[in-house]
C-alpha cells in the first residue's frame, strides 16, 4: 500500500510539473508551405443607420522567407462572401457565384478587386508586425493594415508558465478613428489542440481616450506556435455609433 501511495504521489507531482512547464513562444512556420485561412467577421453597427454585415473570407497564406528573426508572410484572398442587412435593404455577394441581381453586381464591383491580390506582412518570431504592404485595390473596401496584423498572437519575450501575462501595444497608422491598442495577453493552458492565449485590450484615439475594447483568445500550434484558431470580439463607440465585430479565424 505504501509503495502504491508513493507511486501515486510521484505521478501526481510529475503531472503538476508538466502542467506548469514554461514555454518560450517563437513563431516557426514552415517556409514555402501554403496554409488555408478562413476568417468570418460578423459586424453589428448600432446608430442612426444600423447595419449588420457578415463577411467570410477564404485566404491562402505562405511564409515565403525568413531573414534573421523576421518572417515575410504572403497572404492572398481567394474567395469572399458578404451578406448585408441595412434594415429596409439587404444584399449579398459571393465571389464563387455569378451575381443574381443589381445589388450583388454592385458589391461584386467593390469586393472583386481584392480577389487574388497579395498582402505582404513582415513579422518577428515574437508575433510583432513590422510592416504590412496592402495593395491599392484594398483602399475604400473597409480594410486597413491593422485588419491583417492580428494573424498571430503577440508573444512574450521570455518563457512563460500557465497564468502568466505580458503586455504589448501597436499603432493603427492608417485608421482614422483608432490611434493605438494596448493589450494584455495571458498564457492560459496547454490543451489537446494547442497552446491557449487569452487577450484583452483597449483601443484609444489620438488624445489617449479609450474608445473601444478587444477580447478573445488564440490557440497556437504546438510545433510552429502559429495560430490554429482565434476568436476575437472588438467593440468601438464614436459619436453615438457603436460597432461590434466578432472575428473567428481558423488555419489549416
Amino acid at each position: 500500500m505504501k509503495r502504491y501511495f508513493l507511486t501515486g504521489m510521484a505521478l501526481c507531482l510529475g503531472f503538476i510539473s508538466f502542467a506548469q512547464k514554461a514555454v518560450d513562444f517563437k513563431l516557426n512556420p514552415e517556409i514555402g508551405k501554403p496554409l488555408k485561412i478562413n476568417m468570418l467577421m460578423k459586424t453589428d453597427v448600432e446608430g442612426p443607420q444600423s447595419v449588420i454585415m457578415d463577411m467570410n473570407m477564404g485566404m491562402e497564406m505562405v511564409a515565403s522567407q525568413k531573414d534573421g528573426e523576421n518572417f515575410t508572410i504572403e497572404n492572398t484572398t481567394k474567395t469572399i462572401k458578404v451578406d448585408i442587412d441595412a434594415g429596409m435593404m439587404t444584399m449579398s455577394y459571393n465571389s464563387e457565384e455569378e451575381a443574381a441581381d443589381e445589388m450583388a453586381k454592385a458589391l461584386g464591383e467593390q469586393f472583386s478587386k481584392i480577389i487574388d491580390q497579395k498582402i505582404t506582412i513582415v513579422m518577428t518570431e515574437k508575433g510583432k508586425t513590422l510592416d504590412v504592404n496592402l495593395p491599392e485595390s484594398f483602399a475604400g473596401q473597409g480594410f486597413d493594415k491593422s485588419s491583417f496584423a492580428n494573424i498571430s498572437a503577440s508573444l512574450p519575450e521570455n518563457a512563460v508558465s500557465p497564468g502568466e501575462s505580458w503586455s504589448s501595444s501597436y499603432e493603427m497608422t492608417d485608421n482614422p478613428l483608432i490611434a493605438f491598442v494596448e493589450q494584455t495577453s495571458t498564457y492560459r493552458e496547454e490543451s489537446a489542440e494547442g497552446y491557449v492565449i487569452d487577450v484583452e485590450g483597449k483601443m484609444k484615439d489620438g488624445s489617449d481616450n479609450e474608445i473601444g475594447s478587444v477580447k478573445g483568445h488564440y490557440i497556437l500550434d504546438k510545433t510552429t506556435h502559429f495560430t490554429k484558431n482565434a476568436v476575437l470580439t472588438t467593440s468601438i463607440e464614436v459619436q453615438g455609433t457603436k460597432v461590434v465585430s466578432d472575428i473567428t479565424m481558423s488555419v489549416d
